[in-house]
């Protein structure tokens, strides 16, 4: 199912390229074979991220056993498609094997240690980007580092960061080395809070060297709770980039829980946070790449995980079930394409 990238003209892909950027969703082994939503996917998107195939437990829902063929037959698909690959994620507190949850911290160092060389050698040389760390911070656990309590840090301590990034680096040094975050982008004190201990934490690890080279902003926005205008936010892109750090919008949707029920309207007010929320970061930052958790509303995740009131299926996402375009692939296509002066390389004041 080649498909060259001539054809591609008139997709997301395209008008992201006009800015330099990649244009990307999530995808699933059933999406290969899910006529119109492949084509879509190869008429939109210049990168794929797997959506569960490279977490560690779906790799190793056997400890020492481990089954790639899922993550392989995705990769396969996306480089005999002329897409880049982008890897999530190596290290994640929530993908970790169940066996492995009560090991002795020793045997779990040792397991996870395993599990990121063999992955990332692996695929060294043939992905674009990999979520290196995954949601590493937890405020509310009440560390003065911010660090959420994982096995990672248990087993290896606060330099486990350090470690995971040195590692992939040292098998796989072409690729851009993600540090993925949830929640940095919302309008509340504990975003906020969240924000500056993100920045401490990227002070921390550049002092020491780590490298990472990219902040992974995962961007599951809440329609009428997502600000137009969010100057907390603005100032926080400016420090990652005055830091010299690219930012990665990893896993963007729009929770649409809170909109009426009217579909018109919900799609509207969907769009627009869309709009809205993507002008306001790639006029910030240097963005390298903007993925959609899924493209599609009948893949989305936010239906088993947050429903709405009315029991109305959400619309999240740029096609509704019957794979159509939506408004929303319209304001994404606005806002990707939108020419913008070059930001600044100075320090924000």
């Amino acid at each position: 199912m080649n498909m060259h990238h001539e054809q591609r003209m008139g997709g997301l892909s395209s008008a992201a390229a006009q800015n330099g950027l990649l244009f990307g969703t999530a995808v699933c082994t059933s999406d290969v074979l899910a006529q119109p939503l492949t084509r879509a996917i190869l008429r939109d998107c210049s990168i794929v991220t797997p959506e569960y195939e490279m977490k560690w437990d779906a790799v190793c829902p056997n400890p020492g056993f481990p089954d790639y063929s899922a993550a392989d037959e995705l990769v396969s698909f996306a480089l005999a498609n002329a897409l880049a690959v982008h890897g999530h994620t190596l290290w994640w507190h929530e993908s970790v094997p169940p066996a492995l949850r009560t090991e002795p911290e020793k045997r779990f160092r040792e397991a996870a240690m395993d599990h990121l060389q063999a992955t990332v050698t692996r695929y060294a040389g043939r992905l674009h980007s990999w979520d290196v760390v995954n949601e590493p911070l937890e405020p509310a656990d009440g560390r003065a580092d911010s660090l959420r309590e994982t096995p990672f840090l248990s087993a290896f301590g606060p330099g486990y960061i350090e470690t995971a990034f040195h590692q992939a680096s040292l098998l796989d040094p072409a690729a851009i080395l993600v540090l993925n975050e949830m929640g940095l982008e919302y309008a509340s004190p504990a975003a906020e809070d969240k924000r500056r201990q993100m920045l401490a934490l990227l002070e921390r690890e550049k002092s020491r060297g780590t490298p990472i080279a990219c902040l992974g902003i995962q961007s599951h926005l809440t329609a009428l709770e997502q600000p137009r205008n969010h100057p907390e936010l603005r100032t926080f892109l400016r420090e990652v980039r005055a830091m010299g750090l690219t930012v990665m919008i990893t896993e963007l949707d729009v929770s649409d829980h809170l909109c009426p029920r009217d579909r018109r309207r919900r799609d509207a007010i969907v769009a627009d946070t869309y709009r809205a929320y993507l002008d306001l970061v790639l006029e910030e930052t240097e963005v390298l790449a903007v993925s959609t958790w899924r493209l599609s509303d009948d893949r989305t995740w936010l239906n088993g995980f947050r429903p709405r009131p009315d029991g109305a299926p959400q619309r999240p996402l740029l096609y509704d079930r019957a794979i159509r375009r939506k408004p929303a692939w319209h304001e994404v296509e606005h806002a990707l394409s939108k020419e913008r002066q070059p930001g600044s390389d100075e320090a924000p004041p």
